[in-house]
């Protein structure tokens, strides 16, 4: 393999860990974003023609566009009391030169009206890389397998995902 094949595959595993790199610091931003109500940031970290959905709380409500989607995870951090997510085993691929794929667990703990809810799901990503050189999501499907409240439990899998608190 000559020198110039070399540094050529060097150049392009760098950029594949680097990409890797940048979408993992995005993944914290917008679980801080999330968890201590930072507004720029959340409208920050999605693209223009971002989507986005919880199932299966939002079954039916695709949310398309930055503003909608912003709108959403502002209801959300409405909704509940102090959250603090923790995101874990995720899988990115890079896709493409400016683009993502992605995959992670996620728990949460949090209260609404002084009540205890603890939940679980994973979430399924896509990203862009923008003309400004940021990584961005352009799609997030939260799936929710458990919300409950500490009273409710977690073990009886009929009684583990409640209604959205009015």
């Amino acid at each position: 393999m000559t020198l110039e094949a070399r540094l050529e595959k060097l150049e392009a595993a760098h950029r594949i860990l680097q990409a890797k790199e940048d979408i993992r610091h995005l993944i914290t931003r917008y679980a801080r974003a999330i968890d201590e109500n930072v507004g720029a940031e959340i409208v920050d970290i999605f693209t223009e023609d971002a989507v986005s959905q919880s199932l299966p709380w939002g079954a039916g409500r695709l949310q398309e566009g930055r503003d909608r989607v912003v709108r959403s995870f502002t209801n959300y951090i409405a909704t509940f009391e102090k959250p603090r997510r923790f995101i874990m085993n995720e899988q990115i691929d890079v896709t493409g030169e400016r683009t993502a794929t992605g995959w992670a667990n996620w728990f949460v703990v949090q209260s609404f009206k002084g009540e205890s809810y603890y939940g679980w799901g994973f979430y399924e990503w896509d990203f862009k890389l923008c003309d400004d050189e940021i990584w961005r999501f352009s799609r997030m499907i939260i799936n929710l397998e458990s919300m409950t409240t500490l009273d409710r439990g977690w073990g009886d899998p009929q009684k583990r995902v409640m209604d959205y608190p009015s």
